[in-house]
């Protein structure tokens, strides 16, 4: 009988690396390795999924922050308030005026003969520019151009 036992603990020790002990005789799981590598794509997918969640949310939060800022913009357009003078560029003048209202209605009519207008802001005037350059020959030359067709007294600003 003690050698019966003696092979059933030598057999059961020597087989005990083969897979169909482990899975039938021995009932034991996967491999550890296997239980490892799931457990680390189970982390991976977590973390991915965390990820995904937190980049949706500052896509989110950052195209808020776009809106806004087109939207102050757009009403910066639509309010046709003057705009300060860009330094380093020479504005030519075709009409100032006191009162806002008219120099929007001149930029308008001037904005009707094909030049891109601008209303700048100096002091209390409201100077009505019908071009913008930033080198003085190109605005010479297109100041001859206006005082011809446009207004004969225009001139150049240079803030």
């Amino acid at each position: 009988m003690k050698k019966v036992l003696f092979f059933l603990i030598i057999g059961s020790l020597s087989f005990s690396g083969c897979k169909f002990i482990n899975e039938k005789v021995l009932k034991k799981g996967s491999d550890t390795l296997d239980v490892y590598i799931y457990n680390l794509e189970q982390k991976v997918a977590n973390q991915d999924a965390e990820l995904q969640s937190s980049l949706a949310q500052i896509q989110r939060q950052s195209q808020s922050k776009i809106d806004s800022i087109i939207k102050y913009y757009e009403a910066e357009i639509l309010s046709g308030k003057p705009k300060p003078a860009a330094s380093g560029t020479y504005y030519l003048i075709v009409g100032s005026f006191k009162t806002p209202d008219y120099a929007t209605n001149f930029s308008a009519k001037i904005g009707g003969l094909g030049y891109a207008t601008q209303i700048i802001s100096m002091g209390y005037w409201n100077l009505v520019s019908a071009a913008a350059h930033t080198n003085i020959r190109t605005a010479l030359e297109e100041l001859e151009s206006l005082r011809d067709n446009v207004s004969y007294d225009a001139w150049i600003y240079v803030p």
